[in-house]
């Protein structure tokens, strides 16, 4: 038993980068081998890695990859978790996460990668879900195998929960989007008092290609 004092959760740094990306890739992964946003790009693991290093570097705040949006954890010096989340349309342009995303990618990523990407979206889009303005989105979570069975992900969540509620009275919802099939993540999720609000099946068998699981559920919890 690792114990819990030694733990220590700060907000990430640029220094994390590499952490953040492993982050965002065992995420996407969801405790499958396929890492469906390196197949939506036509790209290897290794060049996605790259380009979101790359994103991650721009600061730009109010995504998925901002830096800003993570707060990691430390032991004994080493970073061994970390958790995404940001308010929705808090950001200087009070810009939508997905357009910030989308400018990332378009600046970052090579051409052919853009248009392998275009010619997938009809099957990709049946995962989308619109994200509410004035919402707390959580997004992308890791925990070094070691590291796992210590609440971490709980820890983080709260920490999380915290921020949004300092952001004003006026942020009354935290959302979160998982796998249906990635099932420990989803009853963190209900332990932690969210709740499933929406479904979605993908009607298309391709969407394995891109996805670990062929359902989505969106979370939601009332402030």
């Amino acid at each position: 038993m690792i114990e819990g004092d030694k733990y220590i959760f700060r907000p990430a740094t640029l220094k994390d980068v590499g952490f953040l990306v492993e982050t965002v890739i065992q995420a996407e992964k969801s405790l499958m081998g396929n890492c469906g946003m390196a197949n939506h790009f036509g790209i290897t693991e290794q060049e996605l890695r790259g380009y979101l290093a790359q994103m991650f570097d721009e600061e730009i705040d109010g995504c998925e990859f901002s830096v800003s949006s993570f707060i990691v954890v430390e032991y004994e010096g080493k970073v061994v978790a970390a958790m995404g989340g940001w308010l929705e349309g808090d950001n200087e342009d009070a810009m939508p996460s997905s357009i910030l995303k989308s400018n990332l990618i378009q600046y970052v990523m090579p051409k052919e990668a853009i248009l392998k990407a275009q010619e997938n979206i009809p099957i990709t889009r049946e995962f989308s879900i619109e994200r509410q303005e004035n919402t707390y989105q959580l997004e992308y979570t890791y925990v070094l195998p070691e590291h796992q069975g210590q609440m971490l992900i709980q820890s983080l969540m709260r920490q999380h929960f915290s921020r949004a509620m300092n952001k004003g009275p006026h942020i009354k919802k935290i959302q979160a989007h998982a796998f249906e099939g990635n099932k420990v993540i989803v009853l963190i999720n209900k332990m932690m008092g969210f709740k499933i609000t929406k479904r979605l099946v993908a009607t298309n068998p391709r969407i394995l290609e891109f996805y670990p699981y062929d359902t989505m559920v969106l979370l939601e919890k009332e402030l």
